[in-house]
């Protein structure tokens, strides 16, 4: 089945701090894969890290992670392995494992350590992160208006009654059940969540969702703090007006049992081992950039406390949860999309996310838009 168009425009990293709108011709998919209208993309901090060539140099790239769309073209065989057709809304995960190495097998094949000479890599694809645009056929990330989606993809359907700015959370709602996932909250256990961004915000709901007793937001933003208690937070912290571990302890109800960092932020590491009560679990699920380093106290803040410190890595997992929490639409999912972009105008969304402008929470792309910003 052939697609309407021949070309696809994407946002091209062509270097560092170098972002530029290019175009790639959209081949028929090959017998086992598939062609995605790319509907919405979330911009991610990690996209931000990658332009200023904090996270290697997959130039040039097209990035982007997030996103979410309608299938396009199959080949031939695409539709009975993965259970979708045509005209389908569906998530595909960022991830591209090989499902062969040891970690793919045991179930992590968000730590795939597949090799792939001719994108430059030495472990596992990354879709809008790590393969350049010279990988035929160049369609690796979600800033465009099509995506290629080879066999391997790990394809998720989405109802389609959820609207595209909200299945555009799919992804970083996934990357909080995972982290929930990680630190295993049983029902009753108390959670502190630090820094309300997208992902921390959707950690409350993930928790909430998990049977958690107790969830607290920390962050130094009132409004997210806010906007945390409609995603499943019992209290609140703002870290510039009180001492986070002494709110804590007088205000909600003691250190918690899971301290789960969204941050990306060294601090909030640092400050997250502090908030566990003894033997307790810390998740650390955000990303602060390549080279980031973080220093805890061997003994008075791990050894004789016994505390579980447990990264999380990306999304495996979660989709699968996100997508039904999404679909039930019982929080304010469309809430937490504050700005919608077109691919002409992510240098734009930039400004706005690094200047934190305009209240802004989650920004999003329209690939298919031609009337730049738009306030959702």
């Amino acid at each position: 089945m052939t697609t309407s168009r021949t070309t696809s425009r994407h946002v091209l990293f062509a270097a560092p701090d170098r972002i530029e709108i290019d175009e790639t011709p959209v081949p028929d998919p090959a017998d086992g894969d598939m062609l995605v209208r790319v509907r919405r993309v979330g911009i991610c901090a990690t996209d931000l890290h990658l332009l200023a060539g904090h996270i290697g140099e997959p130039f040039p790239l097209v990035p982007g992670h997030e996103f979410v769309g309608e299938v396009a073209a199959m080949g031939v065989a695409a539709g009975a392995d993965r259970g979708v057709g045509v005209g389908d809304h569906v998530a595909v995960e960022m991830s591209l494992p090989c499902r062969s190495c040891p970690r793919c097998r045991e179930g992590r094949y968000n730590l795939c350590d597949r090799d792939d000479p001719a994108a430059g890599l030495d472990r596992g694809r990354q879709y809008g992160v790590n393969i350049p645009r010279t990988v035929a056929p160049g369609l690796w990330g979600g800033y465009a208006q099509y995506l290629t989606v080879p066999a391997e993809a790990i394809v998720h359907h989405i109802p389609h009654h959820v609207p595209w700015d909200v299945a555009a959370l799919a992804e970083p709602l996934a990357v909080a059940y995972r982290a929930i996932a990680r630190a295993g909250v049983r029902p009753g256990e108390s959670v502190a969540v630090i820094g309300p961004g997208p992902v921390g915000l959707l950690t409350a709901a993930a928790a909430r969702s998990a049977g958690a007793g107790r969830v607290v937001a920390v962050g130094t933003r009132q409004n997210r703090l806010d906007l945390a208690r409609r995603f499943g937070a019992d209290h609140t912290i703002n870290g510039r007006e009180r001492d986070v571990r002494e709110a804590l302890v007088d205000d909600a109800g003691g250190l918690c049992d899971v301290v789960i960092e969204a941050a990306g932020r060294v601090e909030a590491q640092q400050q997250a081992v502090g908030l566990v009560r003894r033997g307790g679990r810390v998740v650390l699920a955000g990303a602060c950039g390549a080279g980031a380093s973080v220093t805890f106290r061997a003994d008075e803040d791990l050894l004789t406390r016994e505390i579980d410190v447990l990264p999380s890595f990306l999304s495996a997992g979660g989709f699968e949860p996100a997508i039904t929490l999404l679909a039930r639409a019982e929080l304010p999912f469309a809430a937490l999309v504050t700005h919608r972009f077109g691919l002409d105008d992510v240098a734009a969304a930039y400004d706005v996310i690094e200047r934190r402008d305009q209240d802004v929470i989650k920004v999003v792309l329209d690939p298919w838009s031609t009337d730049g910003f738009t306030r959702s």
